[in-house]
This record gives structure tokens, C-alpha cells and sequence, in this order.
């Protein structure tokens, strides 16, 4: 199979008659579908290491059909030079392919601690993903429904189809939407959880109480409170700017901003002086800057030191 024409499947641009030359290629053989996954998983890689968004750039005044081709070309160009490290990792994203119980190749993408990666989805689904999220997805969707597994934050935005429903599966709920816009925030080590709904309708089950789930309107966030999942308006869209790497903060006390620090950068803080709790903070960091930098900044507003053990892991606040 052409693999120009691949590409063009993954990136949604594929003629009826491409598509039907690729579905009759995928049921000769299993070994041409791995085949299909694995130049997937590559196509993903390109999107994630921003390669495709700059040749796009250089091409953007060009009539169309000029694009199409010079797009794709350097497509196969690009992966030649990154296949022998793309499998392991790419820029900030780690890439495996593992099979699921029912013998479906799974993708799985993780962030490291302070990035953040941006993917879409085999439907053309958009995912950004926060620092030290996992993603799990399959390299094709099923007819009946689209599922994918999330660990940590992620902000999606839903391609709509009625008849295919998107599902993502959390440690603590499953939200279940047909086309929208939302935040969701599950980190498998805290006890947080939250879905934020921008645009569009999602329901939110938890996953050990079947009658314990809500529908949510745009402009609604919903918690877990006392067990039981509370909707409430959403107050501050600024906290949704992690995706434009920034961690923005209002009224927010010390404790819980440290805590922000925290999901961030993948480190355990201890406050040692409660005296720092009684300390309100506003204001933005960029994550690149890095925790150094922005504990120096909070300084100047709250006189603490800090201090880190000897692998970085652990920072003490007194």
C-alpha cells in the first residue's frame, strides 16, 4: 500500500475511492492491519514532534493540490529520518503498541513531567495532554462507539457522530459525549477528579455507582464530593490555560497552588511552616520556566526557603 495514501487516511483527506482501496487491503491479511498501525503510530509521532505543522507552513500560499502532494512527500521524508528513535520517543511524547484483551493493538502515549503534547485521534478527534498523562487509543475505532483510556489531563475536541459515541474511561469515571469541547482531569495517584464542559453535552458516570452520573451544560464543571459527583459553573477559564503552557492561578491558597506544582512537575512537596498556609496567591507561571523559578518568584511574597533531596524528587518548604 502507497503510503502517501495512508497518510491521507490519517489526516482525513483520503477520496471514497482511497478508502475503499485501503479497507480492501486491510482484510487481505492481518499482517498488512499491524502494517496500517504501525505507519499510524509514526503518522501520530510526526503530529506530536511538530514536523507536519512547520512543512505545512512553507507551503500555506500554494495552490492545493501542490499542497497535498508536497505535504505528504515530506511526510515520508521526515519519518525516514526519525524511524530509528520514533518507537521509543519523540520530542515529549513516549509511543508503545500493546494488544488489548481482545487482541485490538492499543497506542499508548505518555507525557513526561512539565510537557505537553498535542495529538489527534484516528477520527480526527483533538487531544491536548497535560504533564504526566497517559493516553491510550486504539489504531482503528470500532462501528458502535470510539473508546480511549486517560490518566492524568487532557482537553479534547470531539469530532461528532451521532451513530459512533466517544467515551473516555478514567480511573474513577467515564465521560460519554457525541461532539463537544471539555477538560478532564483524573491523575490515578490523587484523589482529584473534574470535567469541565466548554461546548456540546457530556455525560459523567462514576464507575463504581451505575445511578451516580450527571449531564452537564456548557459553561459546568463537575467533582467528586462526599462520594457523590456535584456539577457546579465554572469560574475560572484561565486554570485551562496549562494548554498553552501556562499555570494560572487566582485567590488560589499556598497549599493548593503547591499542589498544582506538584501534577506538573512530578515531584512530592512538604510543607514543613503552616505559617505558609495562610498565604493567597495570583498570577501565572510558564511550566518551561521550571519549579525553581517559580518558588523563587512566590518568594517575594511569601519569605519560606526551600531545599530538594538528592534526586530532585522531593522538595521541603520551610
Amino acid at each position: 500500500m502507497d503510503k502517501e495514501i495512508l497518510y491521507k487516511f490519517f489526516d482525513r483527506s483520503a477520496t471514497a475511492t482511497e478508502k475503499k482501496e485501503i479497507e480492501q487491503w486491510l482484510e487481505e491479511s492481518q499482517e498488512n492491519r499491524e502494517k496500517l498501525i504501525a505507519e499510524r503510530e509514526f503518522f501520530a509521532a510526526m503530529i506530536l514532534s511538530g514536523k507536519l505543522r512547520e512543512k505545512e507552513d512553507l507551503v500555506k500560499d500554494s495552490r492545493k493540490q501542490a499542497k497535498t502532494t508536497f505535504r505528504y512527500q515530506t511526510i515520508l521524508r521526515e519519518l525516514g529520518k526519525i524511524a530509528a528513535v520514533i518507537a521509543i520517543t519523540v520530542t515529549i511524547g513516549l509511543f508503545f503498541l500493546q494488544r488489548s484483551e481482545g487482541g485490538d493493538a492499543l497506542h499508548t502515549i505518555t507525557v513526561p513531567s512539565g510537557q505537553r503534547a498535542n495529538l489527534t485521534l484516528p477520527d480526527g478527534t483533538k487531544v491536548w495532554m497535560n504533564a504526566r498523562t497517559e493516553i491510550q487509543y486504539p489504531g482503528v475505532f470500532s462501528k458502535s462507539k470510539r473508546e480511549i483510556r486517560l490518566n492524568g489531563e487532557a482537553y479534547f475536541e470531539v469530532s461528532h457522530n451521532a451513530q459512533q459515541p466517544f467515551i473516555v474511561h478514567t480511573n474513577k469515571c467515564s465521560i460519554e459525549v457525541l461532539g463537544t469541547k471539555f477538560n478532564v482531569e483524573d491523575y490515578a495517584d490523587s484523589k482529584d477528579f473534574s470535567t469541565a464542559l466548554m461546548e456540546g453535552s457530556v455525560k459523567v458516570s462514576d464507575n463504581k455507582q451505575d445511578k451516580n452520573s450527571l449531564i452537564l451544560s456548557p459553561d459546568q464543571l463537575v467533582v467528586f464530593k462526599n462520594g457523590k459527583l456535584i456539577a457546579k459553573d465554572i469560574t475560572d477559564y484561565d486554570y485551562y490555560r496549562w494548554r498553552d503552557g501556562l499555570v494560572c492561578f487566582k485567590d488560589v491558597g499556598f497549599e493548593q497552588l503547591m499542589h498544582r506544582f506538584e501534577k506538573c512537575y512530578g515531584v512530592k512537596i512538604v510543607i514543613e511552616n503552616d505559617r505558609w498556609l495562610e498565604y493567597g496567591f495570583t498570577g501565572k507561571f510558564r511550566v518551561s520556566d521550571g519549579i525553581d523559578n517559580a518558588l523563587k518568584i512566590l518568594q517575594k511574597e511569601a519569605p519560606y526557603t526551600f531545599r530538594k533531596n538528592t534526586d530532585d524528587s522531593v522538595i521541603y518548604i520551610k
